[in-house]
């Protein structure tokens, strides 16, 4: 069984690779592909991601992904991420340490590497902790509290 974020990616990949037009084609096309899903589970998952439903140039309906997707806003998605999933945020020496609940810390290093920070020099997930470089103390020290402003 796909975990709700490999089912939510695959649902994108499928959307943006098909021409899906309703949510029975979407649960039937993700059990061909070996997820098992329920027509409930999918529109949840539709809501989430927010996905369109819109018109193709033959006017047909179908599922499309947003034009601005949560990944434009950067620091909104990271916020979402730590709001939602971590449980601490510290700094020691140039390090910052993020906690999360388990299995999340691969989508917040992402989300965090994808603020393109300048304080950052990168950051390493594992299962449930995301470590941080940044430049020097201070700027740990920084980073630190703009991920809690964010969320953290």
């Amino acid at each position: 069984m796909l975990s709700k974020r490999s089912r939510q990616q695959l649902i994108r990949s499928v959307v943006s690779q098909q021409r899906i037009s309703t949510q029975l084609e979407l649960v039937n096309t993700l059990r061909a592909l070996g997820c098992e899903v329920t027509q409930a589970t999918i529109s949840r998952d539709i809501r989430e991601l927010g996905l369109d439903k819109s018109r193709d140039k033959m006017g047909r309906a179908r599922y499309t992904l947003p034009e601005t997707e949560q990944r434009r806003d950067p620091a909104a998605a990271c916020g979402r991420m730590l709001r939602e999933f971590a449980t601490t945020v510290v700094n020691v020496k140039n390090l910052v340490v993020v906690k999360s609940e388990v299995g999340t810390a691969p989508g917040l290093g992402r989300v965090i590497d994808q603020l393109d920070h300048e304080l950052i020099v990168g950051c390493v997930a594992g299962d449930d902790t995301v470590l941080i470089v940044a430049q020097g103390g201070e700027e740990a020290i920084v980073v630190a509290e703009y991920l809690r402003q964010l969320g953290g």
